[in-house]
Order: structure tokens, then sequence, then C-alpha cells
């Protein structure tokens, strides 16, 4: 781990913080955002009431809300509270006992609870915050539609990026509210929000710990990689579709490996397990992948919030070239890295060598295809090329390639590099 201090250890005072912009922490994974915002922002106000956090997923939020005891879940009836008290009351809330809040918790909410709340129509005052903390801001604008309904009851796209920056850019020129985006990725949000102020300088920035990767190995060939994976090893892997998971997941069970796979609680057309739930709650409240399982898949949603914190993971390995998303899923484990395995269309497979009963002869279009399936140069959607596509691949890889005509049979004949 390089850096060497905290992002509580920075010495953020509320005068560094600018009334109507979007005030970006950009804070790499593990520097310590949520110890902030929770230990060291209620510092910046007199009630945590008037602090509201919005976070991207909903295992992010039940993390969050296992982990901290001065957090509470968003509900009704204090939403209606915020709306018809005035803000002096509010910041005298502390004296008096009221509901689920008696305790004066910081609320946590979604993207997608605030999008709802707001496609609904409901009142929701914001400025009655002091600060509004927008976690991981660029998965707002990644993930924008959710599944709502019209008055018929039928179901709805609704983009609650519209609705959320409308919300906040009404915040923002409207009231003293401070609006923070925490996040380790701050280009997306940038481009999507007008007025940005960076809060920390480049050396305040330079000065956090960030943590390290021994060595990182670009692959093409998922299956090659899965298939590579020595008994034993522990890691992550990531992919974006529940399909791939399941199919990366058949492949390691066939190889012996003992694995589990978790996705969103609230995808309604692959439920989870009962197994795959308790993995979830072992994870969210321990911090831990369960004993038993070496390798643990993960998707989108869980590709940002959740901690990982085994000291035993060797790899993890992340199925995209999206640098927000490496670095995310990456960051799902809280401790340097042994060996980081990336997805890249850009370099050509050295590692599966072309068999020697292919060499050296003519070769029909029959075995051609035989040799595509068996050295298994994958396009995007992981089926093996075809000739047209392997055969500059082998020959950047230094093979010779001969194309004659063999008794009116076009044929190949491949020699090995020299």
């Amino acid at each position: 781990m390089k850096g060497e201090k905290y992002l509580s250890e920075i010495g953020l005072t509320p005068d560094r913080f600018k009334k109507g912009k979007v005030n970006i922490i950009e804070c790499p994974t593990g520097a310590g955002k949520t110890h902030f915002s929770f230990n060291e922002l209620p510092r910046f106000t007199e009630s945590n009431y008037c602090i509201l956090y919005i976070t991207d997923t909903r295992m992010n939020r039940e993390q969050i809300l296992a982990g901290n005891d001065n957090t509470v879940d968003y509900d009704k009836s204090w939403r209606e509270l915020i709306n018809e008290t005035p803000k002096e009351k509010i910041v005298k809330l502390h004296k008096n006992a009221w509901g689920s809040h008696a305790d004066i918790k910081i609320t946590i909410m979604t993207y997608a609870k605030v999008g709802a709340v707001l496609h609904y129509g409901h009142p929701f005052d914001w400025s009655k915050f002091d600060y509004v903390v927008c976690d991981e801001l660029q998965n707002l604008i990644k993930w924008q539609n959710i599944r709502a309904k019209n008055e018929d009851g039928k179901p709805l796209a609704v983009n609650i990026l519209e609705l959320t920056q409308k919300k906040i850019e009404q915040t923002l020129y409207s009231s003293d509210t401070i609006i923070i985006a925490l996040t380790a990725t701050p280009d997306k949000v940038k481009k999507a929000f007008e007025n940005c102020f960076d809060v920390l300088t480049p050396h305040e920035y330079g000065s956090l710990y960030q943590y390290e990767n021994t060595e990182t190995i670009y692959y093409r060939d998922c299956v090659k990689v899965l298939e590579d994976i020595p008994q034993g090893k522990r890691g992550i892997i990531f992919f974006y579709q529940i399909s791939q998971l399941k199919r990366a997941e058949s492949i390691l069970s066939q190889a012996g490996h003992k694995t589990a796979s978790i996705w969103s609680i609230e995808n309604k057309d692959h439920p989870m397990s009962e197994r795959q739930l308790e993995i979830r709650r072992h994870i969210i409240h321990n911090q831990k992948i369960p004993h038993g399982i070496d390798i643990l898949l993960i998707n989108s949603a869980c590709e940002t919030g959740v901690n990982i914190k085994n000291d035993d993971i060797d790899f993890v390995m992340v199925q995209s070239m999206d640098e927000d998303t490496i670095t995310q899923a990456r960051g799902r484990l809280r401790g340097d890295l042994s060996q980081l395995y990336l997805y890249s269309n850009l370099i050509y497979d050295t590692q599966r060598p072309v068999p020697e009963k292919y060499l050296n002869r003519p070769l029909t279009a029959e075995e051609k295809k035989a040799l595509c399936e068996e050295i298994r140069y994958l396009s995007p959607k992981n089926q093996p090329y075809m000739w047209v596509k392997v055969k500059p691949y082998l020959e950047i890889n230094g093979y010779k390639i001969t194309d004659k005509t063999i008794k009116n049979v076009r044929v190949s004949i491949i020699e090995k590099p020299q």
C-alpha cells in the first residue's frame, strides 16, 4: 500500500466546500471515504438529521447500515418530518425522542429510492440538509434507469439521472446545502454536472493511501484464464452479465474449484438461491468471503461499496476494459493484491500455441475450423473466431502461413515461428 494518509487525516473543514458547486472528493478505494462521511462530516453540522447519504447499490446500503451505528435506513415518516419541520427545530430534535430517528442518525438512501420518490412526485425538501453526500455518483450516470409503474400499474422505465440531476441543481441554486460527490473515478461526474469543484489539491490526493497490485496480467481468452487457475487459489472475478457469471462458475466448478456467485437481490428474472443470499449476508456483515469458498464471482450490483477484507486473496479478474469499472471492481478487495487479470481485445493471446498436429502440412477448411475451436481465440461474445480472424492473429504471433491450391482444394500450411 502506498500513500501516507486517510481522508480523515487530510484536515478538511467546512470552509473547504463551496456552496453552489458539486464538491468532488476524489478518493482512492480504501482511503477512508466511508469513515470520513460517518465520523468526520457529522462534526461539521449541529445535527445528523441534516445529513443525507445517497449510495448506488442496495448491497452497499446494507453494508453501511450494518457497519455504522450512527446510520439509519430511509423511511417515509422521516421525509415528512424533514418537509414539515423548520430547520431550527430539526437541529434541536436531538433533545427529544422521535420514532426510529430518536438517536439522531444519518439517513441512507439509494439513488433508485431517490429517483422513485421524485418520480412519484412526493415532496422532498433538500434545503433542510447541511450536506447531501452522493457516494459513487458516477454510477447514477452509468445505471440511470430504474423500473417504476405508471398510473395503470404497468412497468415504466424512469430516468433517475434526469430527476436527481434536476434536484441537485435546484438545491445548489436555492439553498445553502452543500452537495458532496465521493468517488474514486470522477470523470463521468464532471461531464454530467456543471459547476464542479475539486475539494482536494493534487498533493492531498497523492498523499492518500492506495492499494497496490504486484502484477497486472492482460488476457483475451477468459475461458483459458478460468481453466488455468490452480487448485486452492482464492480470488474475486467480475463479469457484467449474470449469464457470464453462471457460465464462468460452471467452468470453475468442473475444474474442482469451490465457487459462489452473487448479484442484485432485486433481480426478479434471476432470483438468487438461499445459499447465495446467505453468502451475500455473510459478506455484508463480516466483510469477508465465507470459509469454504475459494472464488467469488460478482457483477455490477457489487461493483462498488462492498468491502471484502480477506487477507488470503490471490487474484482479482475483471472482464472489462472500462477504467472506472476496473478501478471499482478491483477495489472490492480491501488490500494489496498479487495478481490483477484484466481483459483486453487489443492484445493477441500467445499462451495457446498451434498444436504440432496442425503444423507443416496442408490444412483443409474443416481442419482449420477444428484448429480454431481448439486454440480458442475468442470474439467479444466469447465465441471462437473463424479462420478469417484467427489467421492474422497467428501471423502477428510469428507463424508463417502459406495458402495453396492442391488438387483444386484450397489449403493453408502453418509453420512454427523461428
